[in-house]
């Protein structure tokens, strides 16, 4: 049994980046990258990965995510053929856009990628069938899936996010983050309720937040909003701004800024951080700690593309440096 559990997908991913550059079938999903971010804290053996997995997903990038310490034991394999191809096109101001792939290669000059023909990004309403052989229900889950610390869920769809922490926490495992996805923009905050009401940390990205509150609200609104459902500690997840932690039992605000580094691809980003804010907060106990261990392993992951670059290249040392420098620019504020 693994300490740590990160729930999500695995993907084969098609990228181009705010400036123009690509990269082509590299290894993607939430999973991974948020088992990556776990893993730059702690020892080999202790970061699992929970996911459902089809045949066109390369054997050796599970055998490589093994190699580097993360425990594919509870990785489930589904023996029809299911698209696990991601695309994504970043642009300057932080957002991306992941439909007509086609369109976003020939304003470059290029030719669609061969392993993307055929790829036509499902809508909100097709993803529910095309995924269909993706999900995991809780009670499907072997008893050793569930970790002795710490379960991480990455954005899934509603019926996985559900299921599986409901089976969390009846399983007993201590401590429940949550990353959420786009069923924010098609719930309401009772809808959410019940699932939130089972999670320790909440962590939404400022632009998941507004799909349910709109824009009038201010950050610390929709957070507190966010806090009377259940989670003791709300994070919102600002991108390049960093992140703003609420605790809800001290009413503070803390804003945790990004770790210095040289970005590439901001492909899994907040994946990784989630992964290591599950860790830092299991370890500490404190969710500002928290956000600053998940900053450094956001910093590695954005300057190279795919989910083992942190792995292959981070060092102790350097890992250190950027927690000095996050510390520092680290800013508390009551109320």
């Amino acid at each position: 049994m693994a300490d740590f559990i990160c729930l999500g997908g695995l993907r084969i991913d098609y990228l181009i980046t705010a400036d123009g550059r690509t990269a082509s079938g590299v290894h993607g999903g939430n999973a991974a990258f948020a088992a990556v971010g776990a893993r730059l804290w702690t020892r080999a053996g202790q970061v699992g990965i929970l996911a459902k997995n089809g045949p066109t997903f390369p054997l050796d990038w599970l055998a490589a995510l093994a190699r580097h310490g993360i425990d594919t034991g509870c990785v489930i394999p589904v023996a029809e053929s299911v698209e696990q191809r991601t695309f994504f096109s970043h642009r300057p101001d932080g957002n991306r856009s992941e439909a007509n792939p086609a369109d976003h290669y020939r304003a470059l000059g290029m030719a669609l990628p061969a392993g993307l023909q055929g790829y036509n990004q499902p809508s909100s309403d097709a993803q529910e069938a095309i995924y269909r052989a993706l999900r995991i229900d809780g009670a499907e889950v072997a008893a050793d899936c569930w970790p002795g610390c710490a379960f991480h869920c990455s954005p899934a769809d509603w019926e996985t996010t559900s299921s599986c922490i409901a089976a969390a926490r009846r399983t007993g495992v201590p401590q429940i983050s949550l990353d959420p996805g786009l069923w924010m923009g098609r719930r309401s905050l009772a809808d959410l309720a019940p699932v939130l009401r089972q999670c320790d940390a909440f962590l939404p990205s400022e632009a998941e937040a507004r799909l349910l509150f709109g824009r009038q609200m201010t950050r610390q609104e929709m957070m507190r909003r966010l806090s009377t459902q259940g989670p003791p500690t709300i994070v919102l997840k600002l991108g390049a701004a960093g992140s703003l932690i609420y605790q809800r039992e001290i009413d503070r605000f803390t804003h945790v800024s990004p770790a210095p580094a040289r970005v590439v691809d901001v492909t899994g980003a907040g994946d990784a951080f989630c992964g290591a804010f599950a860790v830092g907060l299991h370890a500490t106990g404190d969710p500002v700690i928290a956000a600053q261990w998940g900053a450094v392993s956001a910093s590695f992951v954005v300057e190279g593309f795919g989910a083992l670059y942190a792995l292959e290249t981070a060092t102790e040392k350097q890992r250190a440096v950027r927690l000095v420098r996050v510390e520092e620019g680290t800013n508390k504020e009551t109320g």
